[in-house]
């Protein structure tokens, strides 16, 4: 019989599994999210030791077909990716909102190859908040909520954004943020290279993630704003 393909994947996360195995979530591009036990993984001459980690571009091949399946093979189809800093905080951010946001085993093949092309611009130091924003409206749109403008767009009508209802006109006394109609045309026609759009497109992400995650607090956030006031204190 010929061998199957391997999937190209990522590690999101992995937490010990058992008395030597591993517990494995990674981002496939055939599978989306999967969840799958690494057998032995953590004994101490593991073929699998070192290499199912976030940052290590895979090769996988599973068996099973429930919510949990098993690793048949797994190989680094290259090396790990050189993150540091907060590029690698924010590396672990993109895992994080797969992680929680993500159906398992759902297909994204555009998500998948964003966040490649994400995780690649972060090894290469490229600006930081134009990858982020990309990767974060490229993952609302997956998950159903790419950006419409209200109709009719009213000039100087202020808006606040709802995820089950989108962008809704706001009262005169409303205590959130609020978007102008000028604000929601920029989120429409994004730049990356405009640092008003980026700023635009930041308060908005992180309002829509907010009411996904629907009070979890990230890690990676947490991490980041520790080494901010760390930062400060020097």
């Amino acid at each position: 019989m010929p061998q199957a393909a391997l999937s190209p994947a990522f590690v999101l996360h992995t937490r010990p599994y058992r008395e030597t195995s591993l517990l494995v979530y990674l981002f496939t591009l055939e599978h989306g999210k999967v969840s799958a036990v690494a057998r032995g993984a953590r004994a101490k001459h593991s073929k699998w030791r070192g290499i199912l980690q976030p940052g290590v571009p895979l090769l996988v091949e599973f068996s099973g077909r429930g919510s949990l399946r098993n690793f048949k093979q797994a190989e680094a189809a290259n090396l790990a990716l050189p993150l540091f800093g907060n590029y690698l905080y924010s590396a672990l951010y993109l895992n994080e909102l797969l992680y929680y946001l993500l159906e398992d085993n759902n297909p994204y093949p555009v998500l998948y190859e964003q966040y490649q092309n994400s995780l690649m611009a972060l090894a290469k130091q490229q600006p930081l908040e134009a990858c982020l924003r990309e990767f974060e409206l490229l993952l609302l749109a997956e998950l159903g909520f790419a950006i419409t403008l209200p109709e009719p767009l009213v000039e100087h009508q202020p808006y606040l954004y709802q995820l089950d209802q989108g962008f809704v006109a706001s009262s005169a006394n409303a205590a959130r943020v609020e978007f102008s109609h000028l604000d929601l045309q920029m989120l429409m026609d994004f730049d990356p290279q405009q640092p008003e759009h980026l700023l635009c497109a930041k308060r908005f992400c992180r309002i829509a993630i907010a009411q996904l995650l629907n009070g979890k607090e990230l890690k990676s956030r947490k991490l980041f704003n520790q080494v901010k006031t760390t930062n400060r204190g020097n």
